[in-house]
């Protein structure tokens, strides 16, 4: 590590980067050699890269306060080296220091979100039976239809290389469905769980959330998700199955003038 600042050091490499941390687990399972060629430290915290839709790079900073509140005043340095071709860049700061942010810099509209890890396999359940493997391809006009009618949100589209499943009601139609893709770091990562609204309450969600879980933990010994952070019947059945809720993000485009 080299001192770029009595309070910030910039350092280099994920095995340093996950030293830092306590091998945090967002950190184990969302950064990659690549994105951990620099990051920066201050007082316990760390900023360091992640990417959106695979290609645009962010910054998450995650630690204690002092030291997330001494990175963000380092913010134009570290946009500077992350993307000094983009006029406003994606910043992810826990939830209660969002206001920090805002304090420093210009920020635009964003999301709060939640990401959850587990590494414990939930039990089984008779209706995890239920539960099949969904033909994400031959059915992509029926699964866009369903998450469009009843979750809107979902982020994950059919056709794009994740393992679908599916809970399907007597006649074939679906009742609930749940996209299984990876992370950049590999982990299992559970997107676009959606139950009909109609059948909401019946425990379709528990089932499909359960035994996708169940496997992935089983297959890969972790798995992870998202989710948006007003959406609190989602928590509830995440963490009721065993997940960790590990961060509570804000993520901002900021404007950083250098």
């Amino acid at each position: 590590m080299t001192a770029t600042s009595p309070e910030v050091v910039t350092g280099h490499g994920l095995e340093a980067l996950l030293e830092a941390t306590g091998r945090h687990p967002f950190v184990r399972w969302e950064v990659t050699p690549d994105l951990a060629d620099t990051w920066w430290a201050a007082a316990g915290a760390v900023a360091f890269q992640r990417t959106r839709k695979q290609v645009r790079r962010t910054v998450s900073v995650l630690g204690p306060d002092q030291g997330v509140a001494a990175l963000l005043d380092h913010l134009p340095a570290i946009a500077a080296s992350v993307a000094p071709e983009r006029r406003a860049l994606s910043v992810s700061v826990p939830q209660h220091l969002e206001a920090c942010l805002r304090e420093r810099y210009r920020v635009l509209e964003g999301g709060d979100w939640e990401w959850f890890h587990t590494t414990t396999a939930p039990d089984e359940l008779p209706s995890y039976d239920r539960v099949v493997a969904l033909d994400d391809v031959g059915r992509a006009d029926e699964v866009v239809a369903f998450l469009a009618a009843h979750s809107p949100t979902a982020d994950t589209e059919p056709g794009r290389g994740e393992r679908w499943f599916a809970v399907e009601q007597p006649d074939g139609a679906l009742a609930a469905v749940a996209a299984w893709g990876t992370t950049r770091a590999g982990a299992p990562h559970l997107s676009s769980v959606a139950v009909d609204t109609r059948l909401r309450g019946q425990g379709l969600g528990r089932t499909i959330v359960g035994a996708v879980t169940r496997r992935a933990v089983q297959e890969a010994g972790v798995c992870t998700l998202g989710m948006y952070s007003h959406n609190t019947v989602a928590r509830a059945l995440y963490l009721s199955l065993g997940y960790d809720r590990t961060c509570a993000w804000s993520s901002r485009p900021v404007l950083v003038d250098p």
